[in-house]
């Protein structure tokens, strides 16, 4: 897959399309005013993260863990940019973000890094999940992990306004 690693930039939120957007803009500018061709990369995604590779020394360029990614996207203003927004790794709430921006030769390209990296969120939660029921099961001291809750009508479920979370992944 040719792609290319077009440097990173700071975001103001962690996940929020707009702000990203934002984001991405910056960096492919920047890299624009380079007038140099982005660096061509190897992308690995895994359930431990993202490691990015120079395609010609093989030497580490970045390596984002996925318990500090906070949001992902196929961009929308740029079909064949792929986007990765990491987490601050400070504990100020003032600390940016950053999104870290890669250019796909093809828009199919960058929807499968996003995908890929969709399925690896999915593989390392259900790791953890197996991780944690398995933890309870050793710990003879605990009892029911469940709590109850009060009983409730299926009219007063359906009434409830529920909100879903901004999503995950965003294509174009």
């Amino acid at each position: 897959m040719d792609v290319r690693y077009a440097g990173s930039a700071p975001v103001e939120r962690a996940a929020s399309a707009p702000a990203t957007v934002i984001g991405v803009r910056t960096a492919l500018q920047s890299a624009k005013t380079l007038k140099k061709k982005p660096q061509k990369v190897n992308v690995d995604i895994n359930i431990k993260g993202i490691i990015v590779t120079d395609a010609e020394t093989e030497n580490n360029v970045l390596a984002v863990s996925i318990y500090s990614i906070s949001y992902c996207s196929a961009d929308v203003a740029n079909s064949r940019v792929f986007a990765v927004v990491e987490g601050a790794k400070g504990n100020d709430e003032n600390d940016s973000h950053i999104v870290h921006v890669f250019v796909c030769s093809q828009r199919k390209q960058a929807r499968a890094l996003a995908l890929s990296l969709a399925h690896a969120f999915n593989d390392a939660y259900q790791l953890w999940q197996a991780n944690q029921a398995g933890s309870m099961n050793s710990n003879a001291k605990r009892t029911a992990p469940w709590v109850r809750f009060q009983e409730e009508s299926d009219e007063e479920i359906d009434e409830e306004d529920w909100q879903s979370p901004a999503p995950l992944v965003t294509f174009a």
